[in-house]
């Protein structure tokens, strides 16, 4: 044991001694080294190394480096140190440092030769400039800049400087500032930037990072190949704003996008040949889309993809964003700098609201206005966007593969909803093209473009495909367009419309077709303009129709042509309430008549139907019972045309010419009797279904008093002869009834020749003119029957038998509304034995108080028994709407009165004086002895009366004694044939 500790104790002494030795030679090691530290400067060639490191800078870096001071060092590592550095490479940048370390290769520095390993710069100032060279003159239109060059601007001085004077060097710069100016590009600001650069023979890798005034945070990490300078990168910055740089990108787009703050992930490569690129992620908490007055907000935004930049064009490979509530992806956006033009299409998922209220508000005005009236919109929609905007032009568009959206349409009675198809906008048309619409019960693709929509000259064109149309939109369109229940159609209804074309000045060219179920198939070809409309062809056809019908209208010129057989029952199976009897047309028939020049009225052709029902479209009963029309360009031939109106029937033959100026017709009218009361019921009844003609609160145009009103100058001229075996108006029939009418250019002339009203024979004359209306007649009647026309006339309120004389001459003029007001004339009546049954006057007078206390027991009665009279005399004038009674007289055995006053036609208001002369008492006393007069005690036995009120059952007033006149005696002593001394008035 003890042998082991002194074994042990001797290895300790060996080791401690070797330990004291190796320290006293490090001592000495060091000492040498930093006397030698101290020593060598002195001994260096300092001028030579100064020289060589100036030339060996200058020369990498195309420029000049000088310094104020140039130190060497040892210790502890060999290196220089430059004070006040300054670099100027001209054209594209300046530096300035405080103080520069520069570690040197030792054996080369002691050889008077600077080989670097590394350069370290603290807080140097650096600004680079990569303007236009001075002294070049610039070109009207410079190029764009070209993203490549710009990189090898930067990096080949680089890679030039690293292969020629350091290959082998790191490069450490802490706390610089730098100014970076390039042409065409907003400047920056670059602080607190550290950077190590560290290169080898092939290849410097750079790690930097940096405030600037466009971003908070930047730390990039490059590797540049120095052979061809290609390189890669990584990026990530911190609260970007990139606003300068959208705004020299976008000043010439129409467009502009402001986004206050951003952060950018970037992975980015170049072969320093062709082009940059650069993987992004980029993510900002809102964006604004701007227009030249408006700002459209998009919160939470996230764009990732691919950038690829060159001299022609950058393009943004876009793999996923999200802007908002929508989302776009697996698209392309192009920017071309040459003539600052933006083009891409991308795949989206939208928020259809969101969207047209953004693009609503971008483009330009008028076609907001239009996208203005698409309100509200709901739903998404998925498909492809393409958009496109530069000097050129611009335009949006939008391809819908999918969708559940609905949009509602200013006028429309519910939303469209849209299922599919394509929108586009641009600067001069709206259009969307094979959209799979819906609206009610409706559906239907459509492709529509509008034109010239900024202008004042706007055109609208499309087309429509596989369209059905249900009982709901038809009812809506039915309510808009005031249709008749009576014209309703039949659902479903399959349409298309392969041409519709709106123009200039509403201009209207339409190509459609329908297709009933169980029913014709309606093809319809026309074009309208203000004062013109051309229906080209309107075709009905299936089993038991094959018709075509054109009409043309241009100013006042009417064309029109029929052709084929069309069956009635082919129009009943196309309306909804109409089911018509079996009937047909059949012909080939072309007319034109001009309301300017008749002269041109022609027509060629024959036509001939059966058992027409045309209650459907007229709204009114009215049948062709047949009809049968030959023409030879000249000559119209209505072999016969039997035509029944609610009942009535009628029967025209003749034929119409082409004279001198307008058509002339020479016809037969024949109908077996006329009920005017079934033709009246089924116009009141037309009238009560009729919507208003105008809208509530419209108000009609004012009429036009200096223009002539009617058909004048009538279209045609000649003669028609109406011959009826009656015509019955409430409690009235003429019968027979026969007239000639007589057309002249500016004369109407109808010669009533053979009617009677109530038993009396009626020659009327009725003449139409520009003027108005103008009718006569002479009645004469003698000894006829009392009790029929009295009967007739007052529709039984007076009832009275005998015979009477009529004499009248009357005279009106004017509307037919005037015709009563406007009455001339005079007339006179005389009727004789006969009784009175029934006359509400009379009757009345008679129950007078003082009347009756006359007449007493031996007054007559007014009833069903009657009472016989002797004579009834009338004579009169019709003036200002009022029967004027000149002469009134009724004579009886009991009783006399003599009547002067008028009776008005309008209202029956009436005003008479009456003089009842009772004759009863003086039989008593005088029975045997003429009358001459009877005063007792002087008091009158002939009493005044006064008439008022409604002459159907008027007001009887008794009068006082200055009633009585002179008219009134002489009224008793002309038609009564009594003596004056009967009546001595006190």
């Amino acid at each position: 044991m003890a042998g082991s500790v002194r074994q042990q104790a001797v290895r300790d002494w060996r080791w401690g001694r070797i330990a004291r030795y190796s320290a006293y030679c490090a001592t000495g090691l060091i000492a040498v080294v930093v006397a030698a530290a101290l020593i060598l400067p002195e001994f260096l060639d300092r001028p030579a190394v100064r020289t060589e490191i100036e030339r060996g800078l200058s020369g990498a870096l195309h420029g000049e480096v000088a310094w104020k001071e140039l130190s060497i060092r040892f210790l502890p590592s060999p290196r220089g140190v430059l004070q006040k550095v300054q670099v100027e490479i001209p054209g594209i940048a300046d530096v300035s440092a405080a103080e520069v370390h520069v570690r040197l290769r030792l054996w080369p520095l002691l050889r008077g030769r600077a080989e670097i390993v590394a350069v370290s710069v603290v807080r140097p100032v650096i600004r680079v400039d990569v303007a236009a060279q001075p002294g070049k003159r610039k070109k009207a239109k410079e190029p764009p800049l070209d993203p490549v060059a710009i990189y090898r601007s930067v990096a080949g001085p680089i890679a030039d400087a690293v292969r020629a004077f350091a290959p082998d060097t790191v490069i450490e710069i802490e706390d610089a500032s730098v100014d970076v100016r390039v042409s065409d590009m907003p400047p920056m600001q670059l602080t607190r930037l550290s950077l190590r650069a560290q290169a080898d023979s092939r290849t410097l890798d750079v790690e930097m990072t940096t405030s600037s005034n466009t971003w908070s945070r930047l730390k990039l990490s490059a590797r540049v190949e120095l052979a061809d300078l290609s390189g890669r990168a990584s990026l990530d910055a911190d609260e970007i704003k990139p606003q300068a740089w959208f705004d020299t990108y976008l000043s010439g787009s129409p467009l502009g996008i402001a986004v206050p703050s951003a952060t950018l992930l970037a992975q980015g490569r170049t072969d320093a040949k062709t082009s940059l690129e650069c993987d992004f992620d980029l993510r900002a908490a809102s964006v604004e889309i701007l227009s030249a007055t408006e700002r459209v907000q998009v919160p939470g935004v996230v764009v990732k993809g691919k950038v690829a930049a060159s001299a022609q064009e950058s393009v943004i490979h876009l793999s996923h964003a999200e802007l908002g509530s929508s989302k776009l992806a697996g698209g392309t956006l192009r920017y071309s700098p040459g003539n600052k033009a933006i083009a891409g299409s991308l795949a989206f998922d939208l928020d259809l609201a969101q969207v047209l209220e953004g693009t609503r508000r971008l483009v330009p005005e008028k076609a907001g206005a239009v996208l203005a009236g698409f309100q509200p919109v709901t739903g998404r929609a998925e498909g492809r966007l393409k958009l496109a905007f530069g000097h050129a032009g611009w335009s949006v568009g939008a391809d819908i593969l999918k969708s559940d959206s609905s949009v509602q349409m200013r006028g429309l009675p519910g939303p469209v909803l849209l299922a599919s198809g394509s929108v586009g906008i641009d600067a001069r048309s709206v259009s969307v093209d094979r959209a799979v619409l819906a609206m009610l019960d409706a559906q239907a693709r459509v492709s529509a473009a509008v034109s010239d929509y900024r202008t004042d000259r706007p055109q609208a064109a499309g087309v429509l495909s596989e369209g059905v149309v249900g009982e709901k939109l038809l009812a809506w369109v039915g309510q808009i367009a005031h249709v008749p229940p009576h014209l309703q159609l039949k659902t479903p209804i399959r349409v298309a419309v392969p041409r519709f074309v709106w123009g200039p000045k509403q201009v209207l060219d339409l190509q459609a077709m329908a297709r009933f179920d169980a029913g014709p198939a309606v093809g319809v070809e026309l074009g309208w303009a203000p004062k013109a409309l051309d229906i080209r062809k309107v075709s009905i056809k299936d089993e038991r129709s094959d018709a075509v019908i054109a009409v043309r209208t241009v100013g006042r010129l009417l064309e029109g042509k029929f052709s084929g057989s069309l069956n009635s029952t082919s129009i009943s199976a196309m309306l909804k309430s109409e089911t018509l009897p079996s009937g047909v047309a059949a012909g080939d028939l072309r007319f034109t008549y001009d309301r300017d020049n008749p002269a041109r009225t022609s027509a060629q052709g024959n036509l001939k139907g059966d058992a027409l029902d045309l209650t459907w479209l007229f709204n009114r009963p009215v049948k062709i019972d047949r009809i049968d029309l030959a023409a030879d360009g000249s000559t119209l031939r209505v072999g016969e045309a039997s035509v029944s109106w609610a009942g009535q029937r009628a029967t025209l033959r003749g034929e119409v010419k082409r004279g001198d100026g307008r058509p002339v017709i020479d016809a037969q009218l024949d109908s077996p009797g006329v009920d005017l009361d079934a033709l009246l019921q089924a116009e009141d009844k037309i009238a009560k279904e009729k919507p208003p003609a105008t809208p509530e609160g419209s108000k009609q145009p004012p009429l036009d008093k200096g223009k002539a009103s009617g058909p004048w100058p009538l279209p045609v001229t000649g003669r028609i002869a109406v011959r009826s075996d009656f015509l019955q108006y409430g409690r009235h029939r003429i019968a027979p009834l026969s007239a000639t009418l007589a057309l002249e250019k500016q004369r109407a002339h109808l010669d009533l020749s053979q009617a009677q009203l109530c038993g009396i024979t009626l020659p009327l004359t009725i003449e139409a003119t520009p003027k108005g209306l103008l009718a006569s007649a002479q009645i004469t009647a003698q000894k006829q029957q009392l009790e029929r026309a009295a009967q007739c006339l007052s529709d039984q309120g007076v009832l009275i038998t005998g015979d009477f004389d009529l004499r009248a001459d009357l005279s009106t003029q004017g509307r037919l509304e005037e015709f009563v007001r406007n009455l001339k004339g005079t007339i006179g009546a005389e009727a004789r034995d006969g009784k009175v049954m029934k006359f509400a006057m009379l009757g009345n007078i008679l129950s007078t108080q003082g009347v009756s206390a006359v007449l007493k027991q031996d007054g007559p009665r007014v009833d069903s028994a009657g009472f016989p009279y002797r004579k009834i005399v009338v004579d009169g004038r019709f003036e200002a709407g009022r029967f004027i009674v000149k002469e009134g007289a009724f004579q009886s055995d009991v009783v006399g009165l003599a009547a002067t006053g008028w009776i008005s036609l309008l209202d029956y208001g009436s005003r008479l004086t009456v003089l009842v002369a009772p004759f009863g008492r003086l039989d008593e006393f005088v029975r045997d002895v003429p009358i001459l007069g009877y005063v007792i005690g002087g008091a009158l036995t002939s009493l005044p009366v006064g008439v008022s009120g409604d002459i159907r059952d008027p007001l009887i007033v008794p009068l006082g004694p200055a009633a009585i006149t002179s008219e009134l005696v002489g009224i008793f002593e002309r038609t009564l044939k009594l003596p004056v001394k009967l009546i001595k008035p006190q």
